[in-house]
Parts: structure tokens; sequence; C-alpha cells
């Protein structure tokens, strides 16, 4: 679930971002906001290293959620047969 949740907000992130870049390129638009959504458009490289991180960061945070609840320790009961 938590890396579903990730991926999920990486993808409207970055196509945001895209979008955004292509409307602010076709309508000429300027402005502290237009100029950062340039550059980040310009940067995947280095955003896309960010986005290695916070999937590492998710899976090390959802790993320690994981055993500190204790969710591998619970008993598997199997149905009898009919």
């Amino acid at each position: 679930m938590t890396i579903t949740l990730v991926s999920v907000m990486v993808a409207v992130l970055i196509g945001g971002i895209e979008a955004l870049g292509l409307i602010g390129d076709k309508l000429s638009l300027n402005g502290w906001f237009w100029d950062g959504v340039g550059i980040l458009n310009d940067h995947f490289n280095t955003l896309g290293f960010g986005i290695i991180g916070i999937f590492i960061a998710a899976w090390v945070v959802s790993y320690a959620v994981y055993k500190m609840k204790r969710l591998d320790e619970f008993d598997v009961a199997l149905s009898p047969k009919a």
C-alpha cells in the first residue's frame, strides 16, 4: 500500500510539472512560479534522484512500522477440511 501510494503521488507530481511546463512554454508565461516550473523541467535528472530517495525512505518507514507492530508474528490458522 505504501509503495503504491508513493507511486501515485510521484506520477501526479511528475505529470503536473511536465504539464505546467508545457502550458508555461506555449503561453509564454513569466513570473517566479513559471520560472520555478521551468527549472524543475530542466533538472529532471536531479528530481529523479530525489524520487529514488523518496522510494527508499518509504520502504524503510514501511519496514520499520511492519516490524514495530510485529505484523510478521501473527499465527495463520488453517481451516478444517470438510
